[in-house]
């Protein structure tokens, strides 16, 4: 039978045991991203001795995994105080979702000791379970474009695919659609104490994800936050960032309107953040920099926060 890609959904439900599947299906747990995952991603080494003969000596598998990246747009739940639908996989790229009173804190996590995703990839009548999943993540805000999520270096421990029916039903409806980021939405734009005029900002956990053989798990093992900021640049009597390279400073941004946004709102916020590159680009021929901060912990698990409210 055909397999129609119209007919792909992925459904992701947090495992309370690493590994051991959550059974995730997509009445509850379907999620609305763009799966581009490569099935089975396998590692081999090649043999070399010899025969008496030229040619290939063949190859012996050494690991399979479930391999790619995930996209989705970014919107707030619409309720200040719960979570964004998309929270598992949040919580699969080790960040901490925590909903208080009038908001939900989206903090970094231990990567040692961060949550995994058992996934479940659709295909028509084909499925794949995908246990142990873990992931990096990247949140994009753009005057040009609509609010986007990814996950890059997706990672899970491989099974074989299934056959059987296609899904009854698909609830997407826990996730909102997003809110153009508008200039008026863009409401705090803090960068080293300046408010500048941005264009569009990337927030990357850069998260490294790798597989653990020994251990038979995938593992984040290390982050390094950054934010690639375009703004508007300065003349330099107003602050000159070529000049700045090597400092830190916070950053600060809120994107979408108190009450007017109440739902969609986001913050993120870096107190340590080093200016580590500027370069020039242009926008309807006016002068822009493309700037990337690292944000350096003084604690850790400290270099950002952020909140959706």
């Amino acid at each position: 039978m055909t397999i129609l890609t119209g007919e792909y959904v992925f459904a992701a439900k947090v495992e309370n045991t690493y590994g051991v599947d959550a059974t995730p299906d997509t009445t509850l747990n379907a999620m609305r991203v763009k799966a581009n995952l490569q099935l089975a991603k396998v590692e081999t080494e090649e043999m070399d001795y010899d025969s008496g003969s030229t040619g290939s000596k063949g190859s012996i598998e050494k690991s399979r995994l479930v391999e790619g990246d995930l996209s989705a747009y970014y919107a707030g739940s619409g309720t200040n105080n719960i979570p964004p639908a998309i929270s598992p996989l949040l919580k699969a790229a080790a960040l901490k979702v925590s909903p208080g009173a009038d908001k939900v804190d989206i903090t970094l996590d231990d990567i040692t000791d961060s949550d995994s995703v058992t996934g479940k990839f659709f295909r028509g009548t084909a499925s794949q379970t995908q246990r142990g999943a873990r992931m990096d993540w990247e949140i994009e805000f753009s005057v040009d474009a609509l609010p986007r999520i990814k996950f890059p270096s997706y990672k899970a421990l491989y099974q074989d695919q299934e056959n059987g029916a296609k899904p009854a039903t698909i609830d997407l409806s826990a996730f909102k659609n997003p809110r153009p980021t508008n200039p008026v939405r863009f409401v705090t734009k803090s960068i080293h104490g300046y408010n500048a005029a941005i264009s569009k900002v990337t927030i990357k956990g850069n998260c490294e994800v790798v597989y653990v053989p020994e251990d038979q798990a995938v593992k984040i093992i290390d982050r390094k936050v950054t934010w690639d900021i375009e703004f508007k640049e300065p003349t330099p009597d107003v602050i000159d960032f070529y000049k700045k390279i090597g400092d830190y400073g916070a950053i600060d941004i809120q994107v979408g309107q108190d009450v007017a946004d109440e739902g969609h709102i986001f913050e993120a916020h870096s107190a340590n953040a080093q200016l580590s590159n500027v370069s020039q680009t242009e926008r309807n021929k006016v002068a822009y920099l493309n700037a990337t901060f690292e944000a350096v912990p003084t604690a850790p698990n400290n270099e950002i926060t952020m909140i959706t409210r």
